[in-house]
């Protein structure tokens, strides 16, 4: 569920190319985490291994929903917001608040992405 679903407004606290940069982190991290959890199908490993993919998963969708909800979670924890060369603070306590519940939003997102995943990575004999 994106801003437009939930009735909110998005409130931006990164520039296209930081998106970019987090998009391309997060298919780094997914690439990797596929490749990971394939070599332990290979490699015959115990099932219960399958579990540290979420330190790959995790990152991986972090990344995908910053992109997507236009939000980093780093900044919006330190409240800056970079949409330009350099980071600045974010004065606006309304904007503030926005922010920093999009980055919750963010987090709660990825977790679960990450859990479903690692859940079905489970599943598989």
């Amino acid at each position: 569920m994106d801003a437009t679903e939930t009735g909110t407004a998005c409130i931006a606290n990164i520039s296209r190319a930081e998106r970019r940069r987090r998009l391309g982190f997060g298919i780094v991290a997914f690439v990797l985490g596929a490749a990971a959890f394939v070599a332990l199908l290979v490699f015959g490993a115990g099932r219960w291994w399958r579990l540290a993919l979420v330190v790959l998963l995790y990152p991986a969708a972090i990344g995908y929903f910053q992109w997507r909800d236009h939000t980093c979670v780093a900044l919006a924890a330190r409240n800056q917001r970079k949409l330009g060369a350099q980071a600045e603070t974010i004065g606006d306590a309304e904007e503030l608040a926005a922010v920093r519940a999009q980055a919750s939003r963010v987090q709660r997102k990825a977790l679960a992405v990450a859990a479903v995943l690692v859940v079905v990575a489970l599943l598989v004999p």
